[in-house]
């Protein structure tokens, strides 16, 4: 089963009312898909960032400005024309019904957002996303800082959206893109030259319809083939990443001999069948008794059933192997017209 959010902006990158009042009312709007009844769960392993070696970052990183409200600090994201460019340049592509799937979202013309047991989201910043970016760069300085922190997201999204993001708001200098310096001067030369022949400008309006159509992007970043070793060193010196279902993911993160200070997720709890293993994941993965997940959701998940509701009357009558329950406390709330939470997530320990 898949469902779609029939989003109205790409990559949500909104700006001004009308494109959010378009946004609001399209969730409201699901389309469910059931061409895969069966799936089996994928297991969960961790993925070795080093891997990427083999499948090259690329010579430059093409990125979008991600605009965060009360965010001082600039965060880019790559583009998902940059990911297709490089998915078709290496020739990555295999032939295998996963795969196609994937390629099939990242090209936005299948018929739901999300594919169960394949895709999971992240080729998309979806709105929870932003919140919770917004709201954890509220909080003190020592409550985020120097943290144990659990993320997981699918592999395809780890290799080309993930370490690319990660390196292009740390290792990296975005700066503008070369193309628009020389769209610039360009436009420069043009200004600044004679009267142009009315005959020569009508026949190249089509030629300047389509340079207008192609995809463009707010900044890049080089990478030298000889730094790549290096930079994922230190990425992997710092970083762990993990892919597969959350039912099996305690085992790979050897939660028995060390725990999490924070876990943040965003957009998980759209269905009721992966709330038992999320949850799971929690009890176990939490340090005691000071640890603290940030849970950013819709209120309600219109067509697939998931939502705060469902997710907090499980939270609360599940326990651990020590007797011991998770509370939840609401700390954020959106005043759009699809409302969207953030819960804080903390031990309440038996006693």
């Amino acid at each position: 089963m898949a469902f779609k959010f029939n989003f109205t902006n790409i990559d949500l990158d909104l700006e001004d009312d009308e494109e959010n009042q378009q946004l609001e009312s399209s969730l409201h709007d699901l389309s469910i898909d059931e061409r895969k009844e069966e799936l089996n769960q994928i297991p969960s392993r961790e993925y070795d960032i080093l891997v990427t070696q083999s499948s090259p970052l690329p010579s430059v990183i093409q990125a979008d400005i991600l605009h965060v409200p009360s965010l001082e600090k600039t965060l880019f994201k790559r583009t998902l024309a940059d990911v297709k460019f490089q998915m078709a340049a290496q020739d990555n592509l295999v032939d295998n019904t996963q795969e196609a799937d994937v390629v099939e979202m990242l090209n936005l013309s299948g018929n739901s957002d999300l594919i169960k047991g394949v895709y999971e989201g992240g080729f998309k910043t979806w709105e929870c996303s932003i919140d919770m970016v917004q709201y954890l760069s509220g909080l003190p300085e020592e409550q985020v800082t120097n943290k144990r922190v659990l993320e997981d997201y699918n592999d395809q999204v780890i290799r080309y959206i993930t370490i690319p993001n990660i390196l292009l708001n740390t290792i990296l200098t975005a700066q503008e893109p070369a193309s628009l310096i020389t769209n610039e001067e360009q436009d420069s030369d043009a200004d600044s030259g004679d009267d142009d022949d009315p005959e020569e400008e009508d026949d190249n309006d089509d030629e300047k319809r389509i340079e207008q159509d192609v995809d463009t992007c707010d900044a890049e970043a080089e990478i030298l083939s000889e730094n790549i070793p290096t930079i994922l060193q230190q990425l992997a010196s710092r970083t762990r990443a993990f892919v597969g279902d959350w039912s099996s993911l305690p085992a790979q993160l050897d939660v028995t001999r060390e725990k999490y200070d924070m876990i943040v997720t965003s957009e998980t709890i759209y269905a009721e069948h992966a709330l038992p293993d999320l949850i799971s994941v929690f009890q176990k993965a939490l340090k005691k008794p000071d640890g603290v997940c940030y849970v950013a959701a819709k209120t309600v998940y219109f067509g697939v059933g998931g939502g705060i509701l469902p997710f907090c009357q499980l939270l609360a009558k599940t326990q651990d192997d020590d007797g011991d329950k998770l509370k939840y406390e609401k700390v954020f709330e959106s005043a759009s017209t699809v409302k969207r939470e953030i819960l804080k997530v903390s031990w309440d320990l038996a006693g």
